[in-house]
């Protein structure tokens, strides 16, 4: 029997968030050529935000996960410090979308709104009927 490194929980939602997350990065590479032509930094900050958006994103899950099992009192606390995590991790990345001549901050950026995005859209278009 296989070992799963998540909670079926988080592992559904990326199995959900990934490959939507893929799509918009090359919908995303292609709507930039016209702007930036065919460099490497825009593949290169959408292929580093859609990495921090998953990371973000696992941290989030697993640390809800736990924060179930707490008294309330010590369950904020731990999802505030979860937070915390969360925003220097995105912080660090916007850094280097700064600083590194490699990464295109704007492509960097655009992935940290990915989940925003596909559930939004799965919502929608389930509430249609197609």
């Amino acid at each position: 029997m296989a070992r799963r490194i998540f909670s079926e929980m988080i592992s559904r939602e990326l199995k959900f968030l990934l490959p939507r997350a893929l799509i918009l990065d090359v919908v995303i590479y292609i709507i930039s050529l016209p702007v930036y032509g065919l460099c490497k930094e825009v593949p290169l900050g959408l292929l580093a935000g859609t990495a921090v958006m998953l990371i973000n994103f696992i941290i989030l899950g697993l640390s809800s996960e736990r924060a179930v099992e707490r008294p309330l009192r010590s369950a904020k606390g731990y999802m505030f410090g979860s937070y915390m995590l969360r925003l220097a991790i995105v912080g660090v990345l916007f850094f280097a979308g700064i600083k590194c001549s490699s990464l295109n901050l704007i492509a960097c950026a655009l992935p940290q709104l990915f989940p925003k995005i596909a559930y939004t859209l799965h919502a929608a278009l389930k509430k249609k009927g197609g």
